[in-house]
């Protein structure tokens, strides 16, 4: 808010102002209120230019605009305001991680211009031009996109308010009589801010650059640059200060890019420099989508990108409601509350600067009092949830309604993040709402592999904790004892290797059952049921390494057998089968700096009732990094990714059993594989590929919505139930249907910066994710 914003419009508080297309204040302009019952509303401010229209949409329904609630043209300021509907303009999408071309996928992006034209051609049918068709004038929610800048609409091909006309009345079910017309708006008298222009000058339509006012026909011109910018990220007429763009449009041919289809011819007939040779607004949505629009069409899952700029929004909006009742602002629907310092901050430029000058993007900010609570004591919601929160507020899992758990001396605990019942989003593409987020100040936190259905276990530094896996609670810590992970064993339990040996921990209380002294351990590689498998030193000038066998229930080792040169105390990952235990070297995909590097695999093969070595064999020209992966039923099969595709190996025999039909490229996140399926994702738009581990037959695939760099891909993993799989990236985690291979959801981590992928753990009934600095717990199903 600034000093020149009113703090009330008729029963509602202003509380902030709502990022959108915005005139000279105060006579238009966007804010989020509040009425006396506390419901949140969209409040515009009217210039009279607009009364006409607006009147004319309130008199029934136009789908894409949200309903009207109230409306007074005879007080000072005139305003109207609309139902609220958690939503973000495309520049607040176009703000997030993402691709660098355009906002959303070609596909997005035609079936948006198609839902906005359907908009448009209700409001032309009334006599109405939109006048705000540019990416902060179009709101993007679950459903369908919104128009909501009514205080940009006019009727331009009406005549001068009737003479003779009675005192406009205030209309709508709130209190308080009108005022009467206002005396600048009087019969033969142009209307004050009529032609003042709400769109950015690279979206306004020729015409509007000269100086006339919009029109339907420039509300399509706008559409069709909104569409070309919006699927490929370019402008007709370029970049450039407002007055360049405008001569380009007025004297230059747009520049149009290689559009698939009618796209194309669609597009270049909007921009038609004459608005004669332009489409209507119908016949634009006909040619975008020849079907008709479909009321009932479930909407498609939101990319990860709006989700994000969503759950960004829906926060600041409940941050704004607990610091309006910090403030008493509750008490009643109008008062006066000081703007604060930094407001400036988050107000877009007034709309003759837009295209030199983009809008800040965030969301809305709140306003403060003198006298308002110390940050420290004040009762305050989330900032910075897993984006997944906002399911809440839109119909997901419960209500917006999180206070934060904050310590007397300023740590910052496990916080509360929904009452989320656990269940599948209602709401298509939206992610479940958390269950509960821990902070590490330091950065330095690790999720394991390791939990219970009660409690999970990660490091932060050189320590390792126990959390509470309903409330993310810290229950335990011990000293971490070394680089290498505890491995879970039966009756909640885990093992470790510290510095006297090796310790089988209690997983509830963290406490030691038993240690079993043995200097030479290095790590614990794997269990199954009663036994572990230990890597140790053998006690050479050499530095040579065993396998070790351990019966856990008699606590004493049963084998042990000298590994292969090379098998040393790296990153060995071993999988265990009903018959044979199968050693292999990894290497860190951060190792491989260039995405064409190929490395051989070396793998060994032993026997595990006697550890007698089966075979050892290396596979050359395998991908860089984690590119291989086993299936251990039966004898055996082992998954590699070498020379763009996919490889199966008998291990007993050695043979290649098939070559996949799918592509993969050079950079790739590390195969899974899960449920008898083998999964592969490679970088570029991120296809996931489920394969048949059998024949190498592809099953499905699934197209992300991100362009991926090498290092941008993250590991998968599945549901303890095996229905769902998750892959993480560096800005996202997308959770996909199996067997259907249906994307379910894709959500992000807002405030939170983004160096490496997302850390994954799925244990039963909960997926944890994390940065080094966060940690956040979703339900998995």
């Amino acid at each position: 808010m600034r000093p020149e914003d009113p703090r009330s419009a008729g029963p509602y508080r202003l509380l902030a102002r709502w990022p959108g297309p915005r005139p000279v204040p105060p006579r238009g302009g966007m804010y989020v209120g509040r009425d006396r019952n506390h419901g949140h509303a969209v409040v515009c401010l009217l210039p009279p230019g607009a009364y006409r229209a607006v009147e004319a949409v309130r008199r029934g329904p136009v789908p894409g605009v949200p309903p009207v609630l109230d409306l007074s043209t005879g007080t000072e300021p005139a305003w109207v305001a609309l139902v609220h509907t958690p939503a973000v303009s495309l520049s607040d999408v176009r703000r997030q991680p993402g691709p660098e071309s355009g906002i959303l996928p070609l596909e997005q992006s035609v079936r948006l211009g198609a839902e906005v034209a359907d908009t448009l051609a209700a409001l032309h049918a009334r006599g109405i031009s939109y006048g705000a068709v540019a990416p902060d004038g179009v709101w993007l929610t679950t459903a369908r996109p919104l128009l909501m800048a009514l205080h940009a609409c006019r009727m331009p091909s009406a005549s001068p308010r009737e003479p003779g006309r009675g005192p406009e009345q205030r209309q709508g079910p709130g209190p308080g009589p009108g005022r009467g017309p206002r005396p600048d708006a009087g019969p033969g008298r142009p209307e004050p801010h009529s032609r003042v222009p709400t769109v950015p000058a690279a979206f306004m339509a020729p015409e509007v650059a000269a100086g006339r006012p919009s029109s339907t026909a420039a509300d399509v011109y706008s559409l069709a640059v909104l569409l070309l910018h919006t699927a490929t990220g370019r402008l007709p007429f370029g970049d450039g200060p407002p007055p360049v763009l405008a001569y380009r449009a007025l004297h230059n041919r747009p520049e149009l890019p290689d559009l698939p289809g009618e796209l194309g011819e669609v597009v270049a007939a909007a921009l038609a420099a004459s608005p004669t040779d332009r489409p209507t607004a119908a016949e634009l949505c006909r040619t975008l989508a020849p079907g008709g629009q479909d009321a009932e069409r479930t909407p498609d899952p939101l990319p990860g990108r709006v989700v994000a700029a969503l759950a960004v929004r829906t926060q600041a909006i409940a941050d704004l409601e607990i610091a309006d009742a910090d403030a008493g602002g509750q008490a009643d629907g109008g008062g006066d509350g000081r703007a604060p310092a930094d407001a400036d901050a988050h107000e877009p430029p007034h709309p003759a600067t837009q295209a030199a000058t983009p809008p800040t993007p965030g969301p809305v900010p709140a306003p403060t009092t003198p006298d308002a609570p110390a940050p420290a004591t004040r009762r305050r919601v989330l900032s910075g949830l897993l984006t997944g929160v906002a399911g809440a507020a839109l119909g997901v899992s419960g209500t917006l309604a999180w206070p934060a758990l904050m310590h007397k001396d300023g740590r910052t605990g496990p916080s509360p993040a929904g009452g989320g019942s656990g269940t599948s989003p209602r709401v298509p593409g939206m992610p479940p709402a958390a269950l509960w987020r821990l902070d590490d100040p330091t950065a330095r936190t690790r999720l394991l592999p390791v939990g219970s259905a009660d409690h999970c276990l990660m490091t932060r530094g050189d320590d390792l904790y126990g959390h509470d896996l309903r409330t993310g609670k810290e229950v335990w810590q011990l000293p971490a004892g070394g680089s290498a992970p505890p491995v879970q064993v039966p009756g909640d339990r885990f093992l470790t290797a510290t510095r006297e040996g090796l310790s089988l921990c209690s997983m509830r209380d963290g406490r030691t059952q038993w240690l079993q002294r043995n200097e030479q351990l290095a790590r614990v590689l794997a269990a199954d049921g009663a036994t572990a498998w230990l890597l140790t030193g053998d006690g050479s000038p050499t530095g040579g390494y065993l396998l070790a066998a351990f019966d856990l229930d008699h606590r004493k080792e049963l084998w042990r057998t000298l590994l292969p040169s090379g098998f040393g105390n790296t990153q060995l990952a071993t999988t265990v089968g009903p018959e044979t235990v199968v050693v292999e070297v990894q290497v860190p995909q951060q190792v491989f700096r260039d995405v064409t590097a190929v490395r051989t695999l070396a793998i060994a093969g032993f026997e595990r009732s006697s550890g007698r070595m089966l075979w050892n064999r290396s596979y050359p020209d395998v991908h860089g990094g984690p590119a291989s992966v086993v299936d251990p039923a039966g004898g055996g099969r082992l998954f590699l990714l070498s020379g763009g595709r996919a490889h199966a190996y008998d291990l007993k025999t050695g043979t290649r059993l098939w070559e996949s039909q799918a592509l993969v490229a050079g950079t790739n996140a590390p195969p899974f594989f899960s449920g008898g399926t083998l999964y592969l994702a490679d970088d570029g738009t991120g296809p996931i590929v489920a394969v048949d581990p059998d024949t190498g037959r592809t099953l499905w695939e699934q197209t992300l919505t991100e362009n991926l760099a090498w290092n941008e891909l993250g590991s998968m993993t599945a549901s303890a139930s095996g229905r769902t799989l998750y892959l993480a990236t560096l800005h996202q985690i997308t959770a996909t249907g199996i067997p259907s291979g249906k994307r379910m959801w894709q959500t992000g981590l807002a405030g939170v910066e983004a160096r490496v992928p997302f850390q994954l753990a799925a244990v039963p009934g909960t997926l944890l994710v994390a940065r080094p600095s966060v940690v956040v717990a979703l339900p998995a199903e």
